[in-house]
């Protein structure tokens, strides 16, 4: 159990020499000795306490895995020699683990703790306890990341001068997309609502006033008001001056 607080070079050392030397590492000072003869009898106590006060959870760890690589550093700490190593409590342990949360996760740490005070119950606030609740914040987040990326809306450009209406439930084709391809090279539902519009714009003359619901159909399929053509508006329609009366 001791072995797989290790990592790196120590650990390899620790198993090469517990398979040439079996039952030699049965303790934890057994292990750290052998660490010192190992490593030209270098305490490591002081750098491991210095690696304890300054930690931080990284961004690819989790709650348990930052608090495994707290407890080894603690066992190193607490096996030290030296005596200017101060050595690792409970409370310790679980203040440093409070203080190395991300700040989002420690908000919401601060949140459920204050809720279950509200509620009269007992906290728990050794650090297995504060993982524990960290664990069920980070459950909680990654559930919201998904739910949030499966009902996300998918934002369609359009023309500034146009405004998406979320009731509206018929198909709304890709306007920035489509207002630069021809129309043989539309997609086909795109090609029926042109055809659809144009059938009803047939009863309205050239350049006449249309209805409002009309009138947004053609701005949102790039048909034009006045020609009733795709591919442009009423102001870029090439035919407008036909419409215009001559003096």
């Amino acid at each position: 159990m001791a072995l797989q607080t290790l990592g790196g070079t120590a650990r390899l050392a620790m198993e090469s020499r517990e398979s040439s030397h079996p039952g030699q590492l049965k303790s934890i000072d057994a292990i750290f000795q052998a660490l010192l003869d190992i490593f030209q009898r270098c305490d490591p106590g002081p750098k491991a306490y210095d690696e304890f006060l300054r930690t931080r959870m990284r961004p690819e760890e989790t709650a348990v895995d930052f608090l495994n690589r707290l407890l080894s550093l603690s066992v190193v700490i607490n096996s030290s020699k030296d005596p200017t190593v101060h050595r690792i409590t409970d409370e310790d342990l679980a203040a440093r683990f409070r203080a190395g949360l991300p700040g989002w996760m420690m908000q919401q740490l601060r949140e459920k703790h204050q809720l279950l005070v509200s509620l009269h119950q007992v906290l728990d606030v050794s650090a297995w306890g504060l993982a524990g609740t960290a664990m069920e914040i980070e459950q909680n987040r990654s559930h919201d990341q998904v739910t949030t990326r499966k009902f996300k809306k998918k934002y369609v450009p359009g023309r500034t001068n146009a405004i998406l209406d979320s009731r509206v439930q018929h198909h709304q084709p890709n306007r920035q997309q489509r207002s630069s391809k021809r129309f043989q090279d539309l997609e086909e539902q795109d090609k029926d609502a042109i055809r659809a519009l144009q059938e009803d714009l047939k009863p309205y003359e050239l350049k006449a006033t249309l209805p409002s619901g009309i009138l947004k159909r053609c701005r949102e399929l790039s048909v034009c008001e006045s020609c009733h053509r795709y591919g442009h508006n009423s102001k870029g329609c090439k035919a407008r001056d036909v419409f215009s009366p001559k003096n």
